[in-house]
């Protein structure tokens, strides 16, 4: 899978940024930032971006898991609130996400575990 973006942080670390759901072991995230000491010695840090998101989840998303590549060392509420109000200002003027190229792979159909209810 290729990255759909990269960019250098003022530190000199590369990141590649990926539309994929992050996998996370300790719950459900909308976007994941991979710890660039702790990252693999065969690839930079990656960032996963939920591709399922609404237009202005997404965002606020991008913000914040680019956020932390830049302030790792940020609290998660300082990254939070930053994020919440640089994509909370640019929604509220008008920024929109355009069509983007890339087209998230369907979801896969659950397996049964979820029952759903009928009607009597």
């Amino acid at each position: 899978m290729k990255p759909v973006f990269q960019f250098t942080n003022t530190k000199g670390v590369k990141y590649e940024i990926f539309f994929r759901k992050p996998h996370k072991s300790n719950g459900y995230a909308d976007g994941l930032c991979e710890d660039p000491v702790e990252a693999k010695a065969n690839y930079n840090p990656r960032i996963y971006i939920n591709p399922y998101l609404t237009k202005k989840t997404e965002l606020n998303t991008c913000i914040h898991e680019i956020a932390h590549a830049f302030f790792w060392d940020k609290s998660e509420t300082d990254i939070t609130r930053f994020a919440d109000v640089v994509s909370n200002f640019l929604y509220q003027n008008g920024w929109r996400l355009p069509q983007r190229k890339f087209h998230a792979p369907p979801r896969k159909k659950s397996n049964g575990s979820r029952k759903r209810k009928t009607k009597d």
